[in-house]
């Protein structure tokens, strides 16, 4: 093959490679929507970054897989992992999420001491099987919220 040729060939190559990206080994999302949540809760009580990342993200798929930006996609799980250390926490109850038939909706109570808040979670099932955290509300956990002593 000529230089010229070889030249071409690398440069028709480059940007599929550039697109591709790297590929991410993650494991298994849950296949229910209350075991993605308590798995989620799981890596963020041991403080499992890599999990919590491989748990979050939406249809397309976790955001270890579909955001790019590594500095962001940190920022977003350190911040959820402070702010979401909990004790405890008590499934309260699943439902749909009105005008998304396919996400779910659930209600979390989050026991810290003697603090008990109530934190919805939001569930989307990915194109690839299981269910990822795709949202959750943590504005009940701010220090300003009012949240109610823990039975």
């Amino acid at each position: 093959m000529t230089t010229s040729r070889r030249l071409l060939a690398a440069l028709s190559l480059g940007p599929l490679l550039a697109c591709s990206g790297p590929r991410v080994a993650v494991r298994p999302a849950p296949s229910s929507p209350e075991a993605t949540v308590g798995q989620f809760l799981a890596a963020v009580n041991a403080n499992d970054h890599v999990r919590m990342a491989e748990l979050f993200g939406d249809e397309a798929g976790p955001v270890t897989a579909t955001v790019k930006n590594d500095a962001r996609r940190d920022s977003v799980i350190t911040i959820l992992q402070h702010v979401l250390v909990t004790d405890s926490a008590h499934v309260l109850g699943t439902e749909p999420v009105p005008g998304k038939p396919d996400r779910r909706l659930i209600r979390m109570d989050l026991f810290t001491g003697d603090r008990k808040v109530a934190v919805p979670f939001t569930v989307a099932p990915q194109r690839q099987g299981g269910w990822l955290v795709t949202l959750i509300d943590i504005l009940p956990l701010m220090p300003s919220a009012n949240a109610r002593p823990r039975p």
